[in-house]
């Protein structure tokens, strides 16, 4: 597979696009989250220049507006064209109701005014899929273990995100999950997380915004995102969980525009020149496209054994 991350359009870096993630050989396409109408535009590009595309799978992270503002502009084109098979992953927090009633656990709660809560937290998610469904392409749940194409979800589990599904609409407790470096707001915390093995054999894990207490086996991971378009204290919790993160490459996905509350990748960047890690590919300075043309086609790394401490190459 191949990487294509979406970046700025025309120089502007005052309108916060948000993320969109291609992974797509000769014959499908996995798109991770669209958050812009500019990027489902960038993806129709993408398909019409490569015409042997038919199966397009869309995975929605979380429901922020920022990972999911394109996602029925992109749907609608799709539908219009008639000639892709189309299938759309996300959690369905319907379907797990009962869990997450007992996770509230609020007497006062019903069952029925859950579900109005769950449809009115998740609206931009509700909207996908009723889109979806509407055009005749398929809803899939995005539970652990669920393959994408060529791609697979390897969390958060389900008791995560009903954790996080029962956090988010009881009111009497706040909204954010973990603590000190993996704080995150329950909304992120446990975003869909994808991982595919590129075409020069590399793994890449993509996260969204996830919270790092939910990243499991990461060591696992030849090429990690650094979650929430780079946020340094996200970043270092992943730094500090890594046995080694100077052998990790690393991407972000940081098109968060210009305001105030807009976070952004630079405090991350700076801290990792500061501790000699790999530089991150950042789309904060373009479209990233990965591997390179003309990279081997062959692990880039020596194999070998561990014998207790001493790594013997072979």
């Amino acid at each position: 597979m191949q990487l294509k991350a979406l970046s700025y359009y025309d120089g502007d870096k005052d309108t916060r696009y948000g993320d969109c993630i291609l992974l797509y050989d000769t014959t499908s396409l996995v798109v991770y989250d669209c958050g812009h109408i500019r990027h489902a535009e960038a993806t129709e590009a993408l398909l019409l220049e490569n015409p042997s595309i038919k199966q397009i799978h869309i995975v929605v992270s979380h429901n922020d507006s920022d990972h999911t503002n394109g996602a029925c502009d992109l749907l609608s084109w799709l539908d219009s064209k008639a000639k892709y098979a189309v299938s759309v992953y996300t959690h369905q927090y319907l379907k797990h109701v009962d869990t997450i009633l007992d996770k509230v656990n609020d007497k006062r709660r019903t069952r029925e005014s859950l579900k109005i809560a769950l449809l009115e937290e998740f609206d931009n998610i509700k909207e996908i899929i009723e889109s979806a469904e509407g055009y005749g392409f398929s809803a899939v749940e995005a539970l652990k273990g669920t393959i994408v194409g060529n791609c697979t979800i390897v969390g958060p589990t389900e008791d995560e995100f009903t954790d996080v599904a029962a956090k988010a609409v009881d009111n009497r407790t706040n909204d954010v999950i973990g603590e000190g470096h993996a704080e995150e707001t329950v909304m992120n915390a446990a975003s869909v997380q994808l991982t595919c093995k590129l075409k020069n054999f590399e793994t890449i894990l993509l996260c969204g915004d996830a919270s790092p207490s939910y990243l499991h086996s990461i060591d696992n991971y030849d090429i990690i995102q650094l979650p929430h378009h780079g946020q340094l204290e996200d970043a270092q919790a992943i730094f500090e969980t890594l046995r080694d993160p100077y052998a990790k490459k690393y991407f972000i996905s940081d098109n968060t525009g210009s305001g105030a509350t807009s976070g952004g990748s630079e405090k991350v960047t700076k801290y990792m020149n500061d501790e000699r890690l790999s530089s991150a590919m950042n789309t904060k300075t373009g479209v990233v496209n990965y591997p390179k043309a003309g990279s081997t086609n062959m692990p880039n790394k020596l194999q070998g054994v561990t014998l207790g401490e001493m790594d013997f190459k072979c």
